[in-house]
């Protein structure tokens, strides 16, 4: 199965410890602030075929979502009949009413769309530091209900075990499948992987 993985956007709304991006500017490294549109997209891949391609927008510095044209970039590539398109979000941007868009185009692809939510909990999202947990679930609704498709990923700390077996009965309620994670990414060190975790652990991310 052929496989793509892109990252459309360096912004990014979030300050997670983990994040190279919040790495780098704690080293006082600026990232520019730069975005794929559809039209660099299509130069790219309109002379590839794509069908039956499984295509991820994912980001070592920034959140798919925060890129002007990812709903044109999606239909795009759902035109060109790829099999599946994975986002991975922390959900934290956009209007109501661009989820509800995205939710239909989602829905009309018969779930060839689907979005990886990434919320660290059900009360509290500590570890996505500068995200509104409140918007969050409003976006996450809105694009549900609109009938898209999605799955939600959960990345285990001490400050949210607690709410874990809450998240897998919401999750199941709301027809997500429900992904843990506990695995540091591979290029942090066992010094940062301590650092990064006694932050976590007591919501320490000033």
């Amino acid at each position: 199965m052929k496989a793509l993985e892109i990252e459309l956007t360096s912004a990014c709304n979030a300050r997670c410890p983990i994040c190279m991006r919040t790495r780098l500017i704690e080293r006082g490294i600026p990232v520019k602030k730069e975005h794929y549109t559809v039209d660099n997209i299509k130069q790219y891949f309109d002379p590839i075929d794509m069908k039956g391609m499984r295509v991820k927008f994912c980001g070592v510095l920034g959140d798919p979502i925060a890129c002007p044209e990812l709903y044109e970039i999606s239909e795009y590539f759902l035109n060109r009949e790829v099999k599946h398109i994975e986002v991975s979000t922390n959900a934290g941007l956009k209007t109501t009413k661009w989820w509800e868009r995205y939710g239909e185009l989602s829905s009309k692809s018969d779930n060839r769309l689907e979005i990886h939510f990434a919320i660290d909990g059900v009360n509290t999202n500590d570890y996505r530091v500068g995200v509104n947990l409140e918007k969050v679930w409003n976006n996450v609704d809105t694009y549900l209900n609109a009938g898209g498709f999605a799955s939600w990923q959960y990345i285990i700390f001490k400050y949210n075990e607690h709410e874990l077996e809450e998240a897998r009965t919401i999750a199941k309620d709301k027809g997500m499948k429900f992904i843990t994670r506990t695995a540091w990414k591979n290029d942090v060190s066992e010094i940062e992987q301590a650092d990064i975790k006694r932050k976590a652990e007591n919501k320490d991310y000033a």
